[in-house]
């Protein structure tokens, strides 16, 4: 796929994409536009994962576009991540599909079907359908970013070598730890990494994964490539009597709520917008199916956020002067403490810490102060339905217009739009627009 195909949603979005799809290679049937007072509903087949909360996330997303819109009678079963093509889609007669299908039969069972096609899978690539996929360059950035702030210079990575998305996840992380002067390590997968992926068969390395985790310089920040690699990563650590996060910092991609509150300790996660795609699957699968054309393009969603739990919560600092500071700054910063708080509590010029704290940090006193008042800013914003006044006073800010300005300036987002993006997906019930496929 040529670049010109690709287009990136920045990160915040503030606005849903008014561009559709076009197929990237062989022409579909494309219908002749009804009236929308004649328009029956439309039968849509959903062919995306219930197991996992990835594939929850997404069909929230189409739910949320069909209340604001006009509804489908959709089709679906229970699905894990690997299941192939549904035997009952052979024999349907419906109007559109959104797939996530990751096994290799998809090729051939889609160009097989001659309606419109949204195809989520990032697995396969080049099935000449309109593409809606995560963002792994923006997701890798963002991991490697999160270990750079807790001071970490060494770095690793493990993910499923071979495989499109773990790949680009990987490079990404390599490059940006790389700009900022860290080193960074792979773990070498043995095996074809599409069946190992399939079979699951993470028991069969986990020798070799002692070996090489037990070489890592300590303290070392390592990414994994999705969540369920951060646990076994956890369990490689437990096994060789790794302390995490003291001698290891572990970060997955995906915050399956399940996994990382199951792990030990609770496994920090890039926080992936599969809302987000959903409901731009459903957009552009709704105007294919008006009869509607557009640029041919590839979609990336950015992530969210990161979602730190214990496994990431450790500074690796090496000087003890600001790791005492930091330890006095995360305890009160949300308390309204300033510069001269810091410096009473230390007992050290001005000009001394603020030297030390840019030696170890590359970050001044008061952008660590903060950096701390926002990161439970987001908290807040998320988890409650708490009025800004009360979040400010909460985290430190004097008044709600230094809070607003200071967290756009540091997230790109407005406060307002943050709790819509990262709140809605705990208040969405789809249940009452499906209806499952017959069987099913």
């Amino acid at each position: 796929m040529k670049n010109a195909l690709i287009q990136r949603i920045p990160n915040p979005v503030a606005t849903t994409m008014a561009s559709s799809f076009a197929p990237r290679h062989r022409p579909r049937r494309n219908p002749q536009p009804v009236p929308t007072k004649l328009r029956k509903a439309p039968r849509v087949a959903l062919l995306v994962e219930t197991s996992q909360s990835f594939g929850r996330k997404l069909l929230c997303g189409i739910a949320q576009y069909l209340r604001e819109n006009n509804p489908w009678m959709v089709f679906f079963t229970d699905r894990a991540v690997c299941d192939g093509v549904p035997e009952w889609l052979k024999k349907w007669s419906g109007d559109g599909i959104i797939s996530r299908i990751n096994t290799p039969d998809v090729t051939k069972a889609l160009a097989n079907i001659d309606i419109p096609i949204i195809d989520l899978n990032e697995k396969f690539r080049g099935l000449g359908v309109p593409l809606i996929s995560n963002d792994h360059d923006a997701i890798g950035q963002m991991a490697a970013k999160h270990l750079l702030e807790r001071g970490f210079v060494h770095f690793a990575f493990i993910g499923h070598n071979g495989l499109y998305w773990s790949d680009r996840r990987r490079d990404a992380f390599f490059q940006t730890v790389s700009e900022a002067g860290g080193a960074c390590k792979n773990y070498t997968c043995h095996g074809k990494a599409s069946q190992r992926f399939l079979d699951r068969s993470w028991e069969l390395e986990m020798e070799s994964v002692i070996r090489w985790v037990q070489k890592l310089p300590r303290p070392t920040g390592i990414m994994t490539c999705d969540d369920f690699r951060g646990l076994q990563l956890l369990e490689a650590c437990a096994i060789a009597d790794i302390a995490v996060p003291q001698e290891v910092a572990v970060i997955s991609v995906g915050d399956d709520d399940v996994a990382c509150e199951l792990a030990n300790p609770p496994l920090s996660s890039v926080q992936l917008n599969a809302y987000r795609m959903g409901y731009e699957a459903a957009g552009q699968l709704d105007r294919l199916m008006r009869g509607e054309s557009g640029a041919a393009v590839e979609l990336l969603i950015p992530p969210l956020d990161v979602a730190t739990r214990q496994s990431t919560d450790i500074m690796a600092i090496d000087d003890p002067l600001v790791a005492k500071a930091m330890q006095f700054i995360h305890l009160h910063a949300c308390d309204g403490i300033n510069i001269n708080d810091v410096l009473r509590h230390m007992l050290v010029s001005r000009s001394t810490l603020q030297d030390r704290f840019r030696k170890a940090l590359n970050m001044s006193i008061h952008q660590v102060i903060v950096g701390v008042r926002i990161k439970r800013t987001k908290e807040l914003l998320a988890e409650t339905e708490l009025p800004l006044s009360v979040i400010a006073d909460r985290t430190g800010f004097k008044h709600v217009e230094y809070l607003s300005t200071a967290f756009k300036k540091l997230t790109g987002w407005t406060p307002v739009k943050y709790r819509e993006e990262h709140g809605q997906k705990h208040r969405l019930d789809m249940s009452p627009l499906f209806m499952p496929a017959p069987g099913g």
